[in-house]
């Protein structure tokens, strides 16, 4: 997994991670269909009046990698979207006086060598610590308020041009403070496909997002219950048909009980039971026939902004401590 500290002008900071890229890696472009590129060009043009300041990132990188922006545009917005793969599972527990967050990433073994652990910190932006297996785009993360998002896939019944996860959690970490926002910028955006949002903040405030390109809804914790979570389905009768279903394969109706079973008789989460919890195999991938499973695991005490993360499948003794978060925060 790479570590990536990114900071400053949106420009710049694509630049510099672009010509990085360039340098020691030789980065070019992967070659997309012409589908998907008309895809990701009618999306990109959704991405400008959605998140213009991510627009000037992508010309950066373009830039630092000899290419062009409307071509690096189109891939990342074409990414998940014809091919969901990734299958996730992701919880959030609001104790009287923290929220605890954990989260799995479920993905073929092969994306282990894209993964990367950024600390991004934009100008005039909220900084964050956020995790992807692509560049630019994140997948999950946690932000220097004490807000944190995560997304799951969901097999959804239609796809449009628009906005792609990886954009929605940046923009998310970096504009929102709280759960409230997060979900109103979330229920605004044109998405391009289903996913399922956790998102969590300091104040014990939690909700997922069922989000899909026909409609979203907002699903909260029942009344005597602390914890909300999600794997890879929608599960309110409002959403269930935007939902094709076809995800036996990753266990998510498996993950899901399992992670209700393990929920429900917490009195108190902290992160060592957070670590326990997302190592329980019923939770944990690791379906070696498919090479698919578990390649990273993210634990955090929102309020104090303690994350650990496991960059593997995880166990409970594998997770090391992000510190770069408070470095920046104690540097600027």
């Amino acid at each position: 997994m790479y570590h990536p500290r990114l900071y400053g002008e949106f420009y710049e900071m694509g630049l510099r991670y672009g010509k990085l890229l360039n340098d020691k890696a030789n980065f070019i472009i992967p070659k997309i269909s012409k589908q998907k590129m008309d895809f990701g060009l009618e999306s990109y043009e959704e991405l400008k009046l959605f998140y213009p300041e991510v627009i000037e990132e992508i010309k950066g990188f373009a830039k630092g990698i000899n290419d062009k922006a409307e071509k690096l545009g189109a891939f990342l917005l074409s990414l998940g979207v014809f091919n969901p793969t990734g299958q996730c599972s992701v919880f959030a527990f609001k104790n009287d006086n923290s929220t605890i967050v954990g989260r799995n990433y479920d993905m073929l073994f092969d994306f282990k060598k894209f993964t990367e652990s950024s600390l991004i910190a934009p100008k005039d932006k909220y900084s964050y610590i956020s995790q992807s297996d692509v560049f630019i785009g994140r997948s999950d993360g946690i932000n220097e308020k004490g807000l944190s998002v995560s997304m799951s896939f969901v097999n959804g019944t239609e796809i449009q041009a628009g906005i792609s996860f990886h954009f929605i959690v940046r923009k998310v970490l970096e504009d929102c403070d709280n759960t409230k926002q997060a979900v109103e910028l979330i229920q605004k955006a044109q998405v391009s496909t289903a996913n399922n949002y956790l998102i969590a903040d300091k104040n014990g405030e939690i909700a997922v997002v069922e989000s899909a390109t026909q409609k979203s809804i907002v699903r909260k914790p029942d009344r005597n219950e602390r914890f909300i979570f999600i794997t890879n389905e929608f599960k309110s009768n409002e959403m269930r048909n935007y939902d094709r279903g076809g995800v036996e394969w990753s266990k998510s109706s498996e993950r899901y009980n399992g992670l209700q079973n393990e929920l429900k008789d917490v009195k108190n989460m902290d992160i060592e039971k957070a670590k326990e919890i997302l190592s329980n195999k019923c939770v944990c991938l690791n379906l070696k026939k498919e090479k698919f499973g578990t390649i990273w695991s993210i634990v955090a005490n929102l309020n104090e902004l303690s994350i650990e993360r496991a960059e593997t499948k995880p166990t409970i003794k594998n997770y090391k401590s992000e510190t770069r978060l408070d470095w920046w925060l104690k540097k600027r």
